[in-house]
């Protein structure tokens, strides 16, 4: 495994004892990597990743964390910046995270239980690839910085969807159904199902989703 180069990475994660667990495989894994700091709050998390002097090149963000959630966390962070590289991670079913974590900002989310996998994808990311894993975002952090800030401004155009919405909106309006796009995009059908609901409210639109 190689990394390339020195990479700060941080970790927000209510479970303290998950916390250290991670710092500890992470760095015995990659040495070059530095876990500069690890969190157990949204909040700070954030404050961080926005100061110049403690801003990490990744942050690894719980997607069950109280308080200020980790899609929370994900959007404050990448409507301000696209310079911190966010990877969302969950040890509950990834499909119950997948589409609020990369609408949100994350480039991917990953089983936070496989840190060897969570390795790679961060090798992946500092390289400047793509992440080779199930949920990935096929928006650059500064495509998806682009389209958080003009969803804040209010204004809702095409643009304002991320990429996935726009390819399940286009294969909708070819009249594909749900369990044909699933195939098509390689995700489940509840996952599309998932894209329509968001995408018709942001619309504030009402629609039955076809079988």
């Amino acid at each position: 495994m190689y990394l390339g180069k020195r990479i700060r990475i941080a970790i927000v994660d209510n479970d303290r004892l998950t916390l250290g667990v991670m710092k500890m495989m992470i760095e015995r894994i990659l040495p070059p990597a530095n876990v500069c700091w690890a969190v157990s709050d949204g909040l700070t998390a954030v404050s961080k990743s926005l100061n110049s002097r403690t801003r990490p090149d990744v942050l690894l963000v719980d997607m069950s964390l109280e308080g200020m959630s980790g899609c929370d966390v994900c959007r404050t962070i990448r409507e301000e910046t696209a310079q911190v590289d966010l990877v969302g991670m969950t040890a509950f079913s990834l499909d119950r995270y997948c589409v609020p974590a990369l609408e949100n900002g994350a480039s991917c989310l990953v089983d936070k239980a496989n840190v060897k996998g969570l390795c790679h994808v961060l090798c992946a990311i500092v390289n400047g690839r793509r992440a080779d894993v199930k949920y990935a975002s096929s928006e650059s952090a500064q495509e998806s910085h682009e389209r958080l800030l003009t969803a804040k401004s209010g204004n809702v155009n095409y643009e304002t969807f991320a990429k996935r919405e726009r390819e399940v909106m286009g294969l909708c309006s070819l009249g594909f159904t749900s369990k044909e796009i699933g195939i098509k995009l390689g995700i489940g059908e509840p996952t599309v199902k998932t894209y329509i609901r968001r995408v018709m409210k942001k619309l504030g639109a009402k629609i039955g989703l076809k079988r």
